[in-house]
């Protein structure tokens, strides 16, 4: 294998595993097979770890707010993702059974503060709520224990979905101007795949629900 670089950016850490992890597999099979071997038990010894990080900070209402703040960063999102303690497309729930943190995406650094939504029990299930901060205009909708927020605009024309026609039992959203649907969860366009809904960060905090969109 080749020397070692300098330790550096998250960027240049990166690019010396995915190297490395490329120089494994052009070693004899058996030696590839106990290198990736090494390389699991390794990942499943600092899962374990995380794990348990992740749940004490996730149980005291500052470490929550520590595990988001956390999120921001390039390195500790992509390690989380590494270990399945983030989701790259997720709402926040309201009491999520076993899970630790969800995120839909990384934010940038430089993304907008949180604003303030409604209470979670003002949500009524399967119904639009609109949140309106300046120029920011978003949609938010419960099914169950899920929240889940969008940009206010539909992907055909970016006209607003805010009066749109909600099937709570197929779980979709009808756009009132050209009858685009979409998927309440993933924002995932039914009608036209390749334009999805802009989906935004969720989190429910003390019954109340806070969403961040991007910058």
């Amino acid at each position: 294998m080749s020397p070692a670089a300098p330790i550096g950016e998250f960027e240049t850490l990166a690019a010396r595993v995915d190297q490395a992890i490329a120089e494994v597999r052009h070693l004899d099979q058996e030696a590839q097979r106990k290198a990736l071997a090494l390389k699991s038990l390794i990942e499943e010894f600092h899962k374990l770890g995380l794990t348990k990080i992740v749940e004490r900070l996730k149980a005291d209402p500052r470490g929550k707010e520590l595990l988001f703040e956390l999120a921001d960063d390039p390195s500790v999102y992509a390690l989380f993702l590494m270990h399945g303690l983030v989701r790259s497309r997720a709402a926040v729930a309201a009491s999520p059974p076993n899970a630790l943190i969800l995120v839909e995406t990384l934010a940038a650094s430089a993304a907008p503060a949180w604003i303030t939504g409604p209470s979670l029990d003002s949500l009524a299930d399967g119904k639009l709520f609109r949140l309106d901060q300046g120029k920011t205009s978003v949609i938010i909708i419960r099914l169950d224990s899920q929240v889940q927020a969008f940009r206010n605009e539909c992907a055909h024309q970016g006209l607003p979905l805010d009066g749109g026609i909600v099937d709570r039992e197929a779980g979709t959203i009808t756009c009132p101007w050209h009858g685009f649907r979409y998927d309440c969860r993933s924002g995932e366009c039914l009608t036209a795949p390749q334009k999805p809904l802009e989906p935004l960060l969720v989190r429910i905090e003390n019954g109340t629900v806070f969403v961040r969109p991007h910058a």
